[in-house]
């Protein structure tokens, strides 16, 4: 039996922003572990860096694929790394909730303040394949916790104004038409609009 082809990734990534139809998509497994996938990595760490975020998923730069990368240090500007990649991860064993103020690099100028998992195990495969487990607490200062949820979602075709309450959604609603028009304008195209 042969081994699954090493897939093709792009090496000029762009960070796609909503309402384009890849942030909409329920991303796929990786099943091959390669210098290409080590090599996709690199180069959506250096487009996060580019963009100023600290997390950033493969459907943000049009890849649906299973895989995000973080370096949430970054937040501290201190000149710290904290650079991890997470492949076919998953949450488990989840408990409380916290609150915390997220924004997102494929919805530039929106900030609201989300609810999720406040302690939880991130299970995932590293650029090997090997399975690894991390154990987060948002509360004791895991600001990962958060990351990784809001990474995750875009894996699954969600984004974090999904989780915004209608009050919430109206606050940021004028800025939202505004992506969806500049989206149109380049595209042609509505692409996938918020529909609360």
């Amino acid at each position: 039996m042969c081994p699954p082809a090493s897939p093709r990734y792009p090496t000029d990534l762009t960070v796609v922003h909503y309402p384009a139809p890849a942030l909409r998509k329920v991303a796929e497994p990786v099943t091959v572990f390669d210098g290409a996938l080590a090599q996709f990595a690199e180069a959506m760490f250096a487009a996060m860096y580019a963009a100023k975020g600290v997390g950033l998923a493969a459907p943000q730069v049009g890849v649906s694929i299973r895989l995000f990368i973080t370096d949430h240090a970054q937040r501290e500007k201190d000149g710290r790394s904290d650079r991890r990649v997470f492949i076919n991860p998953r949450i488990e064993n989840g408990t409380g909730d916290e609150t915390y103020e997220e924004g997102c690099l494929s919805f530039p100028g929106i900030y609201a303040n989300v609810t999720r998992w406040n302690r939880f195990d991130l299970v995932y495969q590293d650029l090997l394949g090997f399975e690894q487990r991390l154990t987060l607490d948002v509360t004791a200062g895991d600001f990962l916790g958060v990351v990784s949820q809001h990474e995750l979602d875009h894996l699954d075709g969600k984004v974090f104004v999904d989780h915004l309450t209608t009050a919430q959604l109206t606050l940021v609603k004028r800025k939202l038409r505004e992506l969806e028009k500049e989206y149109k304008a380049e595209t042609g195209k509505a692409g996938a609009v918020l529909r609360k």
